[in-house]
């Protein structure tokens, strides 16, 4: 079993910048983007034995950040996940959603930085 960070967000520009902030901190990581929810989804659904670091954007085409949650949910037994919703979204609602799934640690705001991986 090994460990993968996994970056979920349509935005090429961000995954690229919380890619070398994460290999900043951490070089040796298993790093791997996925442009929305549904190639995540099936990613893990194919490699259920490894332990995921997800850093997941809310808002993308083909499945967005909650409807992955709903579907990695019924997975969760199967596979150990541990969800950082990183969005540009600062609404109330969704922060209080987020709360709702039990596999989100956190809700970060873009970019990335520092101080969001000390705590990981």
């Amino acid at each position: 079993m090994k460990t993968q960070i996994l970056l979920i967000d349509d935005d090429p520009i961000i995954n690229f910048i919380h890619g070398r902030l994460i290999r900043k901190k951490y070089p040796d990581a298993s790093l791997l983007a996925f442009e929305n929810g549904l190639l995540g989804l099936q990613y893990i659904k194919s490699n259920p034995e490894n332990t995921y670091l997800i850093f997941l954007d809310l808002n993308m085409p083909k499945m967005n950040g909650w409807e992955f949650l709903t579907a990695v949910a019924k997975e969760a037994a199967e596979v150990d996940l541990q969800v950082h919703i990183v969005t540009s979204s600062v609404d109330p609602e969704d922060k209080n959603e987020a709360k709702k799934h039990h596999n989100v640690h956190s809700y970060l705001v873009k970019p990335l930085k520092d101080v969001d991986l000390v705590h990981l």
